[in-house]
């Protein structure tokens, strides 16, 4: 960790559950990237202009532009914690999850190998 860097605190996780979070922060994920992503998949999902927010999906040829790409931090965490610390953090993500869902639709033409989330219209 650079001097500077902080490691995730996600509100409503018990204290273990951050522990696990930052130490896979600190060995594989990069420190604070669990907090910003969550962060960020929240600002996604509570876009009020939905076609603004797909079209914004749909147009990056870089993913590191993608709004959705947070999700994809998100899921590394998810598969990557222990079972208790993952069930704290699935249950905050899911919320947001179910959001997105609620204000897309699958897309029939989305390559099935793409995550859920990048297969919404």
């Amino acid at each position: 960790m650079q001097p500077g860097e902080t490691l995730s605190v996600v509100d409503g996780l018990t204290a273990r559950a951050v522990s696990q979070i930052q130490a896979l922060e600190s060995s594989r994920l990069g420190p604070g990237s669990v907090a910003r992503a969550l962060a960020q998949w929240k600002q996604t999902v509570h876009r009020r202009d939905v076609p603004a927010l797909l079209d914004d999906i749909g147009s990056h040829a870089c993913p590191c532009c993608d709004p959705t790409e947070a999700r994809e931090v998100l899921d590394q965490a998810l598969t990557r914690l222990e079972p208790r610390a993952r069930r704290e953090l699935r249950a905050v993500v899911e919320r947001l999850d179910d959001l997105f869902r609620d204000r897309t639709i699958h897309d029939p033409q989305a390559p099935p190998e793409w995550p859920w989330w990048r297969q919404r219209a």
